[in-house]
């Protein structure tokens, strides 16, 4: 893995944005890293006041920006006196998420920095449409940060399925890992390695045969699940060691009681098609891990991605 160079901080205007300038601080602080600091604007009612008076409605288009940007330009001052190499951009992009993704085209970030702000009531870190679509279409390394403060060595979980189904077995898993590791390395921090599965096949469910013998089905599923685990795991961590974690139960359920007991940090998960967040983690399961997850999040994609947002 390369260096961290440069970071990109998408600033969000409708709620705070402290732990994505402390963590990108941090990183920054430990590797000699430029910051960029990101503002997607757009503001419907304004739009609106002057949607019959174009040049009007520019006019005031460019004051908003200039508001917003000035500040940006405040935060910037603070960093630049810590000793930061620090940038800052702002554009008017209706599709929110869209505009960060060509942000980060054009700027090429090694990593990408996202708050993600509480949306109900109960105050449950319940994302948006836009943070979806950033999750799933940006192409580079995102880290989605909540009102979380690592350690001083931050603990980094990788979230693996050496039984991963895609057209490439195991090339999204090595991502992840390599990702996992090139964050531990970064931040002295440590690496766990976590499978979550389960031990009756939905398939066999309605196999009455496999049924009645339940126990050694699960023994059987157990031991190829930990084999096929330590497989993958051989080149990285010692399969034996305790940083190695293999689960048994529903994700939504085994993943955020891991991340609790062990203090995670970091959750370094894939997303692709038939990858782990769109096959283990599908619909409301997803929703239910990351709302109930209280740690970051690293959302990784396999080599040779393509996102369809186009600089």
């Amino acid at each position: 893995m390369k260096p961290l160079r440069k970071i990109l901080v998408n600033l969000e205007e409708e709620h705070g944005n402290d732990q994505a300038l402390e963590k990108a601080s941090w990183l920054a602080e430990r590797t000699g890293a430029a910051v960029e600091l990101f503002c997607c604007c757009f503001n419907l009612t304004l739009r609106n006041a002057w949607l019959f008076d174009h040049e009007a409605g520019l006019h005031a288009q460019h004051a908003y920006l200039r508001h917003i940007e000035a500040r940006l330009d405040t935060i910037a001052e603070t960093l630049v006196g810590r000793g930061f190499e620090v940038g800052v951009d702002v554009a008017w992009e209706r599709h929110h998420a869209e505009g960060v993704i060509r942000k980060a085209i054009r700027y090429e970030p090694d990593l990408v920095i996202h708050q993600v702000g509480r949306h109900s009531r109960l105050g449950h870190y319940l994302l948006a449409h836009h943070d979806w679509q950033l999750l799933r279409d940006c192409g580079f390394p995102l880290l989605l940060v909540k009102a979380h403060r690592w350690h001083e060595q931050p603990r980094i979980a990788a979230c693996v399925d050496p039984f991963h189904d895609g057209e490439a077995p195991g090339e999204l898993d090595r991502e992840l890992l390599k990702h996992a590791a090139w964050l531990r390395e970064l931040t002295d921090g440590r690496l766990h390695a976590v499978h979550s599965y389960h031990t009756l096949p939905q398939s066999a469910i309605f196999d009455e045969h496999v049924v009645t013998d339940f126990e050694a089905l699960k023994q059987k599923v157990t031991q190829q699940h930990t084999e096929a685990l330590n497989r993958l795991l051989g080149p990285v961590l010692d399969p034996e060691g305790e940083q190695v974690h293999l689960l048994k139960g529903e994700s939504h359920q085994t993943l955020p009681r891991f991340a609790e007991e062990h203090g995670i940090d970091v959750m370094v998960m894939g997303s692709v098609a038939r990858g782990f967040v769109d096959r283990l983690l599908l619909g409301s399961t997803v929703e239910r891990v990351l709302d109930e997850i209280a740690c970051d999040v690293l959302v990784v994609k396999p080599p040779g991605f393509v996102s369809p947002v186009k600089g």
